[in-house]
C-alpha cells in the first residue's frame, strides 16, 4: 500500500513545525487536477525543497510517468528523499541536488509539464532555461507568482523584495503577453500562473 496520505500528512506537520514552504492547499488542489488533466510522461520540477509538490504529482500522474526534480539545498535534498522513499513513487522519481539554472542544460529530452517553485527571482531565467526542453502543448506552472500579492501591488515593495517582484512581474508580463503561451493568472493564496506553450519560439530575453 501506498501510504501517500500518510506522508503526506506528516510532511504537513514537518513543514509547520520548521517553517518550510511548501506549496498552499487551494494550489496544491490545481497543480494536481492538472496533471491529472494533462496526463504527463515526463515532469519537470524546478524547487524540490522537502518532496511535497513531487510526491502529489507523483501520486496524480499516469503510471508511465517519471518526475526529474532539482534542489539547491543538500539538506532538503535529503529530506525529500526521505520522505519519498516511504511511498511506493519512488522508483518514478529523480531529484538532482544543484542549480537549476546549471542542471537544466544538462537534461536531455523534453517535459510535457514544468513545476517552477523554486527562487522567485530567478522565474524569468528558468523559462528561458527550459525553452529547448519543452514541446507544443507542455503547461508550465509557476507559484507564488504574486508573492504577497505585491507583484499587482500599486505602491512600490519593500527595497529588500524589489528584485524579487520586478522579475516575478517580467515573468508574468511576458506569459501573458507573448505569442509562445496561453496564460492563465489564478489568484489563489500567494499566486500560481499556468501558462500552455503555443510552439513559437520565444527570444532569449524573458
Amino acid at each position: 500500500m501506498d501510504h501517500v496520505s500518510t506522508v503526506i500528512n506528516e510532511m504537513e506537520k514537518y513543514a509547520s513545525h520548521y517553517h518550510i514552504p511548501i506549496i498552499k492547499p487551494n494550489s496544491a488542489k490545481l497543480l494536481v487536477k492538472i496533471v491529472k488533466q494533462t496526463s504527463p510522461k515526463r515532469i519537470l520540477e524546478i524547487g524540490t525543497a522537502i518532496g511535497y509538490s513531487t510526491i502529489l504529482m507523483a501520486a496524480a500522474m499516469p503510471e508511465n510517468c517519471i518526475i526529474i526534480s532539482i534542489e539547491y539545498d543538500a539538506e532538503r535534498v535529503k529530506l525529500a528523499h526521505h520522505f519519498i522513499n516511504q511511498t511506493d513513487q519512488h522508483n518514478r522519481i529523480q531529484i538532482i541536488h544543484g542549480d537549476a539554472a546549471d542542471v537544466i542544460d544538462t537534461l536531455e529530452g523534453h517535459f510535457d509539464l514544468v513545476f517552477i517553485d523554486a527562487a522567485k527571482g530567478q522565474y524569468p531565467k528558468y523559462l528561458n532555461k527550459i525553452k529547448s526542453k519543452i514541446i507544443p502543448g507542455t503547461v508550465i506552472i509557476a507559484d507564488n507568482i504574486l508573492f504577497r500579492n505585491m507583484v499587482n501591488a500599486t505602491q512600490p515593495p519593500p527595497k529588500r523584495f524589489r528584485t524579487i517582484v520586478r522579475r516575478l512581474q517580467e515573468y508574468v508580463s511576458y506569459v501573458t503577453t507573448s505569442k509562445s503561451f496561453r496564460t492563465t493568472i489564478y489568484h489563489l493564496e500567494d499566486g500560481v500562473a499556468v501558462s500552455y506553450y503555443q510552439g513559437v519560439q520565444y527570444d532569449e530575453e524573458t
